[in-house]
């Protein structure tokens, strides 16, 4: 695989290098992995192309390169992904892949990062505008090596869901400022909980009574856990014992 900076790979793309449906043109593109038919990745890459050209950030300009895969899930039609990888050194943090009109997403756009994790997007959209404009506000960030509010806050609704459901949530998905959805392994349903910093901070139409402190943060979910009632009592009782010796 070339691995040809993303400023590169625009400037190459925008000259017509990657047009021809040849096989080997496709792979110089950045194609890794496919399902589909080899004469069919020209026409996928100019659809998925989109969101690669509209990287304006030096960072990601300069510090990564992409590459290209078509997925073929359990269920559904075959849908394509591209992945930011970095030129150099460790992820540690910066890889991210955005994804086109998968079966399995709410929505026509996702992007999966690594700081967030790969069980839910860490944004989604409608168009390729909205996903380009918030990958180069998120570029200073992952250049920084600074870490959002919002990766701290679904680490303690993680922490929340494994005290109550006895393993990791199958996904923690974004819902909004400070909002999350958890989908439970005890019953498969997704449960609402917020997160905020303060005990006194009680998010509206959120019961302050079930709120918990996970790490410097608390969290407050819309009802209570699937864990057994009885259980769930229980822990709560010795947790808030614990708290106040």
């Amino acid at each position: 695989m070339n691995e040809m900076s993303v400023r590169t790979w625009q400037e190459r793309f925008r000259a017509g290098d990657f047009s021809s449906r040849d096989r080997a043109v496709q792979c110089e593109a950045g194609w890794y992995d496919w399902f589909c038919r080899d004469d069919a990745l020209a026409g996928r890459l100019k659809k998925i192309s989109s969101v690669v050209l509209g990287i304006t950030d030096p960072f990601i300009l300069d510090n990564y390169y992409v590459w290209f895969k078509n997925n073929c899930p359990l269920e559904g039609p075959l849908y394509d992904d591209v992945r930011f990888e970095p030129l150099t050194g460790e992820r540690d943090g910066k890889y991210f892949l955005v994804a086109l009109d998968s079966h399995h997403e709410l929505i026509k756009w996702t992007l999966y990062t690594e700081r967030y994790g790969y069980d839910a997007p860490e944004f989604c959209c409608g168009n390729v505008r909205e996903m380009t404009a918030y990958i180069n506000a998120m570029a200073p960030e992952l250049a920084q090596g600074i870490q959002p509010r919002f990766v701290l806050e679904k680490a303690a609704v993680g922490e929340y869901v494994r005290q109550h459901e006895g393993k990791a949530a199958y996904s923690i998905r974004r819902e909004g400022d400070h909002l999350f959805a958890y989908q439970s392994s005890r019953d498969w349903k997704y449960r609402t909980v917020a997160v905020s910093d303060s005990p006194e901070n009680v998010p509206q139409g959120f019961p302050a009574e079930r709120a918990e402190q996970h790490g410097m943060l608390y969290v407050f979910p819309s009802k209570a856990p699937a864990l057994d009632r009885a259980d769930y009592v229980v822990r709560r009782a010795q947790r808030r014992k614990e708290q106040t010796r």
